[in-house]
């Protein structure tokens, strides 16, 4: 597998140079794009960078971090910018930017065209997938993935440890590329890395779970082992992240009204034929096996766990999908030789053009802005209208903590100790004895994790008082004991 040197006569590096250039851009346009959870990692880095420690809430020591390579990445430009929202957002976009190329690099590696591996850096490009998880480490993982399965296919073995380990402190499920790649090394017969690769990988992760275990007491993150408890008990449901696959993959395209034609989904069908394409082309089998093991180890994982189908843990699908359409691509193109040269061309060009106009305008109104206005209204209300030193205890804590600035107690225990347990129990109520809060904000009527709400009300009406002034529609705050109304 020789080296891809930069052409600028090629029309293949102009199109990824057009395509990083426009994820760059939208990057830029999207900086007000805030994710609930985003800013859980974002409160995480703004404490630090204040000097009040990696810490959630200051003075307490709970990890819910689930991806440290991010939070340290993300370090230096919150420190620069005085802002951790800045910082994050910038490894992020930073990162997105990467994996169009990364994509891009492997996918040269099966295919003789590059003007057609190039076609998946203008998909990325127009894609709602590469903005929705903005200013999360969503992007970083799919770039690590990306340049692990690279790596692994140019039999750089030594780099390839570091990046597994790396990519693992991006995302835990990583770890799944190894028995993927072993898989593909013990069928094709491939050369079996040096037992000194593994060496860097271990000592990356050993390095982390140790910083974990001395600065939080703990070595895995307080976050996952909460997820993982509820996803067991049943909490989320049962089989939601299978069931909600398609759903994702089809909104990562554009909303689904707007992706019909006709009264049916004739986009979305015609890239799914044209991914399932990609298993006919034969020099590229092995990808395909590595990648599509991957991603069964990757979903098998999530299902069996029962853990939610959030946004961003797809976004690794839709990228190995995108691969796979434009091998599905490349293989059409091979077969049909009498109008590769013209129509065929022109028709697919147009195709990505036009979903990247499509797109943009999709990502521009939904998108580019932050995601939950009312939680940031919520945020800046409480930090007008409360004591600075009050405590709120709610289930969605990423942006009303940071609008606050107040402590925060999560009910559901992401970062707020023994409260996951509890919920993981069935028990709902225990978490207001061991952290008692000023205040309670909860929907009304009260949702299933706000169950103390009703508790409450039904049991110690007196506990709980309306605060009134509070005027949001459909969410109530409480204070909680106190002696009078307001």
């Amino acid at each position: 597998m020789k080296s891809i040197a930069i052409n600028p006569r090629d029309p293949a590096n102009w199109i990824v140079g057009i395509s990083v250039l426009i994820v760059g851009v939208n990057g830029i346009l999207f900086r007000g794009h805030e994710l609930d959870d985003g800013l859980i990692y974002a409160r995480y880095i703004q404490n630090l960078i204040s000097r009040n420690g990696l810490v959630y809430n200051a003075g307490e020591y709970v990890n819910g971090l689930t991806s440290p390579l991010f939070v340290w990445l993300s370090l230096a430009p919150a420190y620069l910018f005085g802002d951790a929202r800045h910082g994050a957002m910038l490894i992020s976009v930073l990162a997105a930017m990467g994996t169009v190329i990364i994509f891009y690099r492997f996918l040269t590696l099966f295919m003789a065209e590059r003007r057609i591996a190039a076609l998946a850096c203008l998909f990325a490009a127009g894609s709602g997938m590469t903005y929705i998880n903005l200013g999360m480490e969503t992007s970083l993982f799919t770039f690590m993935v990306g340049l692990c399965i690279y790596l692994y296919f140019k039999d750089n073995f030594f780099l390839l440890g570091i990046c597994i380990g790396l990519a693992i402190l991006t995302r835990p499920e990583a770890v799944f590329l190894v028995p993927a790649m072993a898989l593909n090394t013990w069928i094709h017969n491939r050369r079996w890395p040096d037992l000194r690769c593994y060496l860097a990988p271990t000592i990356l992760v050993s390095a982390q779970l140790i910083f974990n275990g001395l600065y939080y007491g703990a070595l895995p993150p307080s976050s996952g082992v909460a997820k993982i408890a509820q996803g067991a008990m049943g909490h989320w449901g049962y089989n939601r992240f299978l069931l909600s696959l398609g759903e994702r993959l089809l909104h990562g395209f554009g909303l689904p009204h707007q992706m019909q034609v006709f009264g049916t989904y004739v986009i979305p069908v015609m890239l799914m034929i044209l991914a399932s394409l990609s298993l006919l082309l034969v020099q590229a089998r092995q990808y395909l096996l590595v990648s599509i093991s991957f991603l069964g180890l990757y979903t098998g994982f999530f299902t069996s766990l029962n853990i939610p189908g959030q946004w961003w843990y797809y976004a690794i699908h839709f990228s190995i999908f995108s691969s796979h359409m434009v091998l599905g691509i490349y293989w059409l193109y091979g077969k049909i030789k009498i109008i590769r040269k013209g129509f065929f061309r022109i028709s697919f060009i147009n195709l990505f053009a036009l979903m990247l106009i499509w797109q943009g305008a999709i990502n521009l109104t939904l998108h580019g802005r932050t995601v939950r206005e009312d939680y940031r209204q919520f945020g800046l209300w409480i930090a007008e209208n409360t004591p600075a030193d009050a405590s709120i205890a709610l289930a969605e804590i990423g942006t009303v903590g940071w609008y606050s600035e107040r402590r925060i107690i999560d009910i559901l225990g992401l970062v707020t100790s023994d409260n996951a347990g509890f919920v993981a129990e069935g028990d709902y109520n225990s978490w207001l004895e061991l952290h008692p809060p000023d205040y309670i904000l909860a929907r009304e009527p009260p949702r299933f994790f706000e169950r103390a709400v009703t508790f409450l009300q039904t049991n110690r009406p007196e506990a709980l008082i309306e605060v009134s002034d509070f005027e949001f529609p459909n969410y109530k705050l409480y204070c909680y004991l106190c002696a009078e109304s307001w």
